[in-house]
């Protein structure tokens, strides 16, 4: 698994293993359905084509590759038809599809990291200004401060916003000096 999705799952792993709290990730792959639903249009499909393959069947809902690792992940042949699933094993693969459980390995570290978080705490900085409370004239913009969000731009956002009322601020006080 890997893509954007992690990069943002990611932030919330990591801060959960610093401050010692156990995480762990899972992926339903029918989102809003639960494992009822997901039994439910398995039968359906043995019913209507029995001879199709168990591989065919759950790649219907979701994409052939990530259907054939459930399936293994069940330890379930993906070319045995869909009819000779038995009930037990149609249980397991509903409850995979719904709860997904997808194992941490670590994180690749700062050298490799998107965006970071952490930083200077929020309510030590004046919003208008950007302007440290405790160090009067340092002015703090992008992920020097404590705020992070969402991959797709959301940093870069941030960095360019914070920049710009910094950047004014400080045109605004030496104007003010002169």
């Amino acid at each position: 698994v890997s893509g954007p999705v992690v990069l943002d799952a990611s932030r919330h792993w990591t801060r959960a293993e610093q401050e010692g709290r156990p995480a762990a990730v899972s992926a339903n792959l029918l989102p809003g359905e639960r494992p009822e639903e997901a039994e439910r249009f398995l039968r359906e499909a043995s019913a209507r084509t029995p001879r199709r393959t168990a591989a065919r069947i759950v790649s219907l809902r979701i994409p052939g590759r990530v259907a054939a690792a459930v399936l293994q992940r069940c330890g379930i042949d993906g070319s045995r038809p869909i009819a000779q699933v038995t009930r037990e094993e149609r249980r397991r693969i509903a409850a995979l599809l719904c709860d997904l459980p997808l194992p941490v390995l670590g994180s690749r570290g700062w050298n490799h990291a998107e965006a970071t978080a952490g930083g200077v705490v929020m309510r030590e900085v004046d919003p208008g200004s950007r302007e440290s409370r405790i160090r009067p004239g340092l002015h703090l913009i992008g992920e020097r401060l404590d705020c992070d969000g969402r991959i797709g731009g959301f940093n870069f956002q941030w960095a360019w916003s914070t920049g710009y009322v910094a950047g004014r601020a400080v045109v605004r006080k030496i104007r003010e000096e002169t």
